[in-house]
C-alpha cells in the first residue's frame, strides 16, 4: 500500500520547483565551446545508455525487457521541451503515478481503468476548489487497505494449497500419527519446573534445539541461553513456553501453521507449513542481568 498511499504526496513535488530554464543554449558559442557541448553530449549520451544496457542486464532472471519500448520511453522524456517546466513537471508525475498503476494492477490484481482515472485527475486539478478532498482521501485509503488485504489473502490461499505445502502439512500429520502410535500420550512435559507463571511479555532465558521431523537441526542456542519473551516467537512454541515454569524442560512438536506458516522461513531451510520439533529448558524467569 505504500506505493499507492505515496501518490497523495505527488503534487507537493511541484511546490519550489523552477519554472524558468537557466543556461545559454541561446547564445552563440565559441568553437572551442561548441567542441565542447559535442564531446559532453556524445560521451554523457553513450555513458547513460551503457548504463541503462547494464540496468536491463542485471534484471531479475525471468524479467523480459522490451529495450524497444523502454527506449521510446527515454526518447519521449529527453526529447521534451526543456522549456516548459509545467510539462516536464507533469510528465515526472505521469510516470510515477503509471508506476504505482501498474503495480495496483499486478501486485494487486486490481484493474484500475486509465480513462475514468485520468477524467477524475482532471476533475480535481481543473477545480476551484475541493470540497470533497479529506472524503475522497479517506476513502481512497480505505480501498488501497482492503486491495492489499484481499492481494494478500490470494497469495496465502496460493501458497496454502501449492504441492509443497500440502507435502508439508501430510508429512507433519504423518509424522504425529507415528508418535501417537508408539505414545498415545505424547509425553511433551518432561519437568514442569517451579515458581512463577510464564506470560507472553514475560522476559524469558531459554536454552533450545530446533530441528525437523528428520531429526536435522536448523537452529539451536549452543549452550548460550537466548533471551526472548513468548510473543515474540512463532505462536507454537510461545504457548509451549507458557506450559512451564524456570527449570522447566519440554520437547514441543509444533505444527507449521502454529510456525512458520504458509511463508516458512527460508533462509533456515523452513518450507511453507513445515513442522517443527524444539527442545526447550526454562533457565530463568524474569532475569536479573
Amino acid at each position: 500500500m505504500k506505493k499507492l498511499i505515496f501518490a497523495l504526496g505527488a503534487a507537493a513535488m511541484l511546490v519550489g520547483t523552477a519554472t524558468s530554464c537557466g543556461g545559454n543554449s541561446s547564445s552563440k558559442l565559441s568553437p572551442e565551446e561548441q567542441a565542447l557541448n559535442d564531446s559532453l553530449t556524445t560521451a554523457w549520451g553513450y555513458v547513460a545508455g551503457g548504463q541503462a544496457a547494464q540496468m536491463l542486464q542485471a534484471a531479475p532472471a525471468g524479467v523480459k525487457v522490451d529495450k524497444e519500448a523502454f527506449l521510446r520511453g527515454v526518447q519521449t522524456a529527453i526529447l521534451a521541451d526543456t522549456a516548459d517546466q509545467s510539462y516536464l513537471q507533469g510528465l515526472s508525475m505521469g510516470v510515477r503515478l503509471a508506476q504505482q498503476r501498474a503495480y495496483a494492477m499486478k501486485e494487486l490484481g486490481m484493474n484500475v481503468d486509465a480513462a475514468q482515472w485520468m477524467a477524475e485527475f482532471k476533475k480535481a486539478l481543473l477545480a476551484d476548489s475541493l470540497p470533497q478532498m479529506d472524503a475522497m482521501q479517506q476513502q481512497f485509503q480505505n480501498c488501497a487497505q482492503r486491495a492489499e488485504q484481499t492481494a494478500q489473502e490470494r497469495k496465502n490461499a496460493e501458497k496454502e494449497n501449492s504441492p509443497e505445502s500440502q507435502a508439508n502439512i501430510k508429512a507433519g500429520e504423518e509424522y504425529m500419527a507415528g508418535l501417537m502410535k508408539t505414545d498415545p500420550a505424547i509425553k511433551k512435559i518432561e519437568k514442569e519446573g517451579e515458581g512463577e507463571a510464564i506470560g507472553d511479555n514475560t522476559p524469558l532465558l531459554v536454552n533450545y534445539t530446533g530441528r525437523f521431523t528428520d531429526g536435522k537441526e536448523f537452529d539451536s542456542s549452543k549452550g548460550n541461553p537466548a533471551r526472548f519473551m513468548a510473543r515474540g516467537v512463532v505462536p507454537g512454541f510461545g504457548e509451549g513456553l507458557k506450559m512451564l515454569k524456570k527449570g522447566g524442560k519440554a520437547t514441543l512438536y509444533i505444527p507449521g501453521k502454529l510456525g512458520y506458516g504458509v511463508n516458512g522461513q527460508p533462509a533456515a531451510g523452513i518450507g511453507p507449513n513445515q513442522m517443527l520439533v524444539f527442545d526447550v529448558e526454562i533457565v530463568d524467569v524474569n532475569p536479573q542481568n
